[in-house]
């Protein structure tokens, strides 16, 4: 990784203050622990999302279901709750539901 080789030359070859060293190293040893992670070519090959929009519409909508005015859940039933949805959002009620028609379940 070029921003690795970077970080780690600008630590060898000019003096910083320690609290920037120190935050500098920080960033180089995540940057290798979590390299595995950051395969973006391979995602892209797979057709994967590179950003984490996605995720963070889908998560902000279920934190509107379930938080709103008045609603209090345990971990249980919300834990419950947003399997059933996740289930509705990915049309794959009818695995929970087989005996119901796609008439039924298309009105919904």
């Amino acid at each position: 990784m070029r921003v690795v080789e970077r970080l780690e030359s600008i630590l060898r070859e000019q003096p910083r203050r320690a609290e920037t060293r120190q935050q500098i190293a920080k960033e180089v040893a995540y940057l290798k622990e979590h390299q595995h992670r950051m395969d973006y070519r391979e995602g892209q090959r797979r057709v994967e999302p590179i950003g984490s929009g996605a995720i963070e519409a889908t998560c902000r909508q279920d934190q509107c279901r379930f938080k709103r005015p008045g609603q209090f859940w345990s971990p249980h039933g919300d834990e419950a709750l947003l399997c059933l949805e996740t289930f509705w959002r990915n049309n794959r009620w009818q695995h929970l539901f087989p005996h119901l028609s796609s008439d039924l379940l298309s009105k919904n």
